[in-house]
Order: C-alpha cells, then sequence, then structure tokens
C-alpha cells in the first residue's frame, strides 16, 4: 500500500492533521460519515501541494506526489477507511459520492483512485473522466500514475470491464484536449492499431482546419502502428514546427525501423534544433546498432 504520511505531514498544519486522524476514526465506525467530512478536507488541512516531482511506487502502484495535494491525501486515507468498513460492494455509495460531489470533491475522489484497490467503481469513475468537460477531472483521474495501466491489466472480474476500448476513448480524449502522454505511465504498452488509426484521423481532421494536432500522436502511434503511422512520422521530420519534429524522431526510435534509417540521416544535417537533433543521432544510432 502506497505511504504518503510523510509528505503530508509536511504538507498540512498539525491542528489539520488531528483532525484528520478523528475524522477517519468516525469513518471506520460508521461509512455514511464519508460524504459529510470529505468536503472539509481542503478547508481542515489545506491545498499545499506534497512535492515537487517525486514518485512513488509500492506493489504495482506508481504516482507522481507532486500532482497530488495535502487534502488529496487526507482524501485517500478516507476512501481506505470507507472501503475497509463499508459492507457489501462500495460501487453506488462511490459513484454516488462523485456525482453529488462538488469540483473540489471530485477532484479528490478522482486523484485517490489511483492509490485505491482496482474494482467495480473503476470503471464507473473512468466512465465518468471520459464524459466530464473538466479538464482538473480528467487531469486527476487520468494523469500522473499508472491508473489506466492497472485497471487494463486486472481481470475483467475485478475491473467490472474497462477493457480496450474504453481505453482508445479516454486516449483519444486526451488527444482533443492536449494533455500529454508522459502523464499516463504505461500508456504506450497497451496502445492498438485502431487507437493509432483513430489519432491519425483526428491528426488529418486538425490539419485539415488548420487546427494544431496533438504532440504526442507521432510518439503513441508509434507503439502500435497502422497504415500511413510511418508515412506520418516521416513526414513529421520535416515540419517547421521543433516539438512536431522531436515527437517524429521518438516515434521512429519507439518504432525502431530500419526502413526510416536514410530519412533520418538526411534530416540530421538540416536539423538547426539542439534538442531535436540529439534526438535523431539516438534514433541513428538505435537504427544502426552504434553504441551510445
Amino acid at each position: 500500500m502506497l505511504d504518503l504520511h510523510d509528505l503530508r505531514a509536511r504538507a498540512a498544519p498539525a491542528a489539520g492533521l488531528a483532525w484528520l486522524e478523528q475524522a477517519r476514526a468516525a469513518i471506520e465506525a460508521d461509512p455514511a460519515q464519508l460524504p459529510v467530512l470529505l468536503p472539509q478536507l481542503p478547508r481542515r488541512i489545506g491545498r499545499e501541494y506534497l512535492s515537487a516531482g517525486e514518485r512513488r511506487t509500492a506493489a504495482d502502484v506508481v504516482v507522481d506526489t507532486s500532482a497530488w495535494r495535502a487534502c488529496d491525501a487526507g482524501a485517500l486515507e478516507f476512501l481506505r477507511a470507507f472501503l475497509g468498513s463499508h459492507r457489501g460492494d462500495p460501487t453506488a455509495a462511490l459513484f454516488d459520492l462523485h456525482e453529488r460531489g462538488d469540483l473540489e470533491e471530485r477532484t479528490m475522489l478522482l486523484r485517490s483512485m489511483a492509490c485505491l484497490p482496482i474494482g467495480p467503481w473503476t470503471k464507473h469513475l473512468l466512465a465518468a473522466v471520459q464524459r466530464t468537460n473538466q479538464v482538473v477531472h480528467v487531469a486527476a483521474g487520468a494523469l500522473d500514475s499508472n491508473l489506466i495501466a492497472r485497471t487494463l491489466d486486472a481481470p475483467a472480474a475485478a475491473n467490472a470491464g474497462f477493457g480496450v476500448e474504453d481505453f482508445e476513448r479516454l486516449m483519444l480524449k486526451l488527444a482533443f484536449i492536449d494533455l500529454p502522454l508522459e502523464r499516463v505511465f504505461d500508456a504506450g504498452r497497451h496502445a492498438t492499431p485502431q487507437l493509432s488509426r483513430m489519432l491519425q484521423g483526428l491528426a488529418t481532421e486538425r490539419e485539415a482546419a488548420g487546427r494544431k494536432v496533438w504532440h504526442d500522436t507521432d510518439r503513441l502511434i508509434a507503439f502500435a502502428p497502422a497504415a500511413g503511422t510511418r508515412a506520418r512520422l516521416i513526414g513529421g521530420l520535416e515540419h517547421g514546427d521543433d516539438a512536431v519534429r522531436l515527437a517524429a524522431a521518438e516515434g521512429i526510435a519507439t518504432l525502431r525501423d530500419a526502413s526510416l534509417l536514410g530519412f533520418v540521416e538526411e534530416r540530421l544535417p538540416r536539423e538547426d534544433s539542439a534538442r531535436v537533433r540529439v534526438a535523431l543521432e539516438r534514433v541513428r544510432d538505435l537504427l544502426t546498432g552504434r553504441p551510445r
């Protein structure tokens, strides 16, 4: 079980921590106290962030604690107490808590999911993430942890059927609202050719309309190439935006297709961006087997 006690203790006031322990005990004694006490967390223990860029791992859980606030860590303690004392399936109660919650309460609940066991409630709450227009809730539920990968890896009986199609729709949403792929830990392992086709189609539509394309498109499609993937990566090497060229180079590195070596070598002497040039040199070395 992932432990955030030390970070929470540094971020929250002593009086708030004392209240937190009393409130947690109250939820253990009576799970019905959760919706009463959860809304008080931001006021009682604050919204101070726990860390600056620290990742923590316990068993199969990985989270970036820099995305967590003191009140999020407090919500995790409440939810663990609730799950430990609730009789029967807690799915309906947790979903009701989300649906009745305000913006802050939903954020705390969704972020806490990253450290909770995978269960039937996970699918329902991730479906809420898919439906919402609140970027903060998408970030809380889908980013800065390996929750999505853990849910896909869990048996169907545990995750209530959150499957590949659900994952594809969620990743497409991230592309629509331009959230970074690197914050969805281990997403590439679950990429599919169908997802690549969807992302490539979205990119083509946006290009035709003169709109910005998700920079991580080229990174993600390389994990599961579909028709047109190699052509998009090759074209990305000649794009006028440094970020697009970088993503294309990193995509080719993931793909490791030696037939693309000539395009990499042709671009290298003309590349003005130092960062992209380093990425291209890395790709060249990968494709030629040259040690670095």
